[in-house]
């Protein structure tokens, strides 16, 4: 038996040597055959190349700038009435024309029923002054008779109860008709809201309320623009910084307001604008004027907030770090090259295999 365990032990082992063996040539056979294959032919990339060169540089962004005026008058009414006229939008106007018409037969009614009051307020006045009058020679009188006690004291005192109480009145119905004229005056103030002028010349840009509508208090009725001098304010990140503004075929300096609007910078500048304020037009603003080398965007790849440009010695290139001082529609403004080197012009994926050493092969110019 145990002859038996020790054959079966060795023919074991005989073959798991066999196999390791048989392992080693099937390895080395293939590292052979990968040996005998050629290597793998490298294949350039055809590629702009462009020389660098200073010149003078503007760079610009697109933006949208809103139309603003200083001379621009919302008319807004006072008072909760009927509108029985208003100018409609186009419509120019002179300084103290009549632009809306409310209608005032309400407060009208008003005021004739305060100097109906006013009115009985001052007869009345009148009837006790006379009765005040007369009471007080009567009383004078009387004081006489008391001294010689013709009367009593008792008469003569109710008769001095009686001209204090009719004094009273009289001083009553005075304050009364007092009040009454002070709110005569308040109508009178609020009747001259009714009858709306211009400020000033002008046309009129937009009407908030229609003829027949009603025009409720602190509420506009319409907006007069007066002049085409206009304001164009633009707002931007705080990394932009605009130098000017550039619009149909006008150009102006922009300056800082030194306030934000939803956490952006406002910058502003006068132009002659023919449109109505609250537009919002398309405008350019120039962020670098000036003297640099001007690389167009695909020339600069950005790895890890780097930037490169692959710079062209022979057939090969090499990342060159360049930093950019300003960037817009028209390229990237840099320095870190130098005037007469040559750089590729590629999509990024493309610079990337350049970098990898893939010959370089000028495009046909």
């Amino acid at each position: 038996m145990k002859t038996k365990k020790w054959v079966k032990g060795l023919i074991s082992l005989l073959i798991i040597i066999a196999l390791v063996v048989v392992g080693i040539r099937l390895i080395q056979q293939k590292k052979m055959a990968l040996a005998s294959i050629p290597p793998a032919k490298g294949y350039g990339v055809v590629v702009p190349v462009q020389r660098a060169e200073t010149s003078t540089v503007q760079l610009t962004l697109p933006y949208l700038a809103e139309v603003q005026s200083d001379t621009d008058v919302n008319i807004a009414s006072k008072v909760t009435s009927r509108v029985n006229k208003i100018l409609s939008s186009g419509t120019s106007v002179k300084a103290g024309q009549v632009v809306v018409q409310l209608d005032a037969g309400e407060l009208l009614a008003k005021k004739r029923g305060l100097l109906l009051k006013i009115k009985e307020a001052n007869s009345q006045s009148r009837a006790r002054r006379t009765d005040l009058k007369s009471l007080r020679r009567t009383h004078a009188r009387n004081q006489q008779l008391l001294q010689s006690q013709a009367i009593s004291q008792e008469k003569f005192d109710i008769e001095a109860d009686r001209i204090e109480s009719l004094q009273a009145t009289v001083e009553s119905l005075q304050s009364r008709a007092d009040a009454l004229k002070q709110n005569v005056r308040e109508i009178d103030d609020t009747l001259s809201y009714t009858t709306i002028k211009s400020p000033i010349d002008g046309v009129v840009s937009k009407t908030y309320v229609a003829e027949g509508g009603i025009a409720s208090g602190g509420k506009p009725l319409l907006s007069l623009s007066g002049g085409d001098e206009k304001r164009l304010v633009v707002r931007v990140p705080d990394d932009v910084k605009p130098r000017s503004l550039l619009w149909s075929d006008q150009r102006c300096d922009l300056h800082a307001l030194h306030r934000t609007y939803n956490g952006l910078d406002e910058y502003s500048c006068s132009l002659q604008v023919n449109l109505p304020a609250g537009n919002r037009v398309e405008v350019r603003l120039v962020v670098f004027n000036g003297d640099g080398i001007l690389l167009p965007t695909n020339a600069v790849l950005e790895i890890n907030g780097k930037h490169d440009a692959l710079r062209v010695e022979g057939a090969q290139a090499h990342a060159e770090p360049v930093q950019v001082i300003a960037e817009g529609s028209e390229g990237l403004v840099v320095s870190g090259l130098h005037p007469g080197d040559e750089y590729v012009v590629a999509k990024p994926d493309i610079l990337l295999k350049l970098l990898t050493g893939a010959p370089v092969i000028r495009a046909a110019q």
